[in-house]
């Protein structure tokens, strides 16, 4: 069950993104130019079906061009009495004026009851292509094109719906190694509510796979394009749900 609270809080988007810089947002093979968006810290909260799962905030902080995006997951109520489990996260990326978000590093470490830990370091050379690996597998590999860790993957994928893109497709670099393709559309727009408020939204979901996994999100126009809810549905079995709770500005 813990690992699947993962994917959830892993898929959750950037609450918070690059203060007073403007970066290109790549979709469709096309470069557009986005608007500033300031720095956040947001707290969501983890529900698996009705309970109470996991309590997850995220921040971001940048210094001229260099930037490092940082998520703390912990369980909590039920959950946490059985399992015990936290996630810490973390990507490291460079804004480039030409070429966008450029990755350099990124750490995950979760800890659970059960022996249920792992362990990932990933190291990209952009200028190369080479990826490497030193946590519990290690590996070197080149990746063509545009790649990137989990983490920035997320910010990147709300930059393009900021940029008005509708279906959005690019590479994530797994920590065995292997690419995995991501592909995203926009569904429509509703009015969703939180504890945080209530908001207009753009909504995607998340393409491919098995059609008995769901994956949508509900991104808040006023908000930047925030994420604000991001639900994963296992069909006829649960449904894992992470809602905004507080949005507060980076000191």
């Amino acid at each position: 069950m813990w690992n699947r609270c993962r994917r959830v809080l892993t898929v959750l988007l950037p609450a918070f993104a690059l203060p007073l810089i403007a970066a290109p947002a790549i979709a469709g093979g096309e470069t557009q130019v986005v608007r500033d968006i300031p720095e956040f810290e947001a707290v969501y909260e983890l529900r698996r079906n009705n309970t109470r799962a996991a309590h997850l905030t995220r921040r971001l902080s940048c210094e001229a061009d260099e930037c490092r995006f940082e998520s703390e997951g912990q369980t909590v109520g039920i959950i946490d009495l059985v399992l015990r489990g936290r996630i810490t996260e973390w990507t490291s990326f460079r804004l480039d004026g030409e070429r966008g978000l450029q990755p350099r590093e990124y750490y995950y470490r979760q800890r659970a009851r059960g022996g249920n830990n792992e362990y990932v370091r990933l190291f990209f050379n952009p200028g190369t292509g080479q990826v490497s690996s030193r946590g519990d597998d290690r590996w070197e590999r080149e990746v063509e094109g545009e790649a990137m860790d989990e983490l920035l993957s997320q910010l990147r994928l709300m930059l393009a719906v900021r940029a008005g893109e509708t279906r959005m497709e690019f590479s994530v670099v797994d920590s065995d190694g292997e690419l995995d393709r991501y592909r995203f559309a926009v569904v429509g727009t509703e009015t969703v509510s939180t504890p945080a408020g209530e908001f207009e939204a753009v909504k995607v979901e998340r393409r491919g796979g098995s059609r008995r996994r769901i994956t949508t999100m509900w991104f808040a126009l006023e908000l930047e394009y925030m994420p604000i809810i991001v639900r994963h549905e296992r069909v006829d079995r649960e449904t894992y749900t992470a809602t905004l709770q507080e949005l507060k500005q980076a000191p």
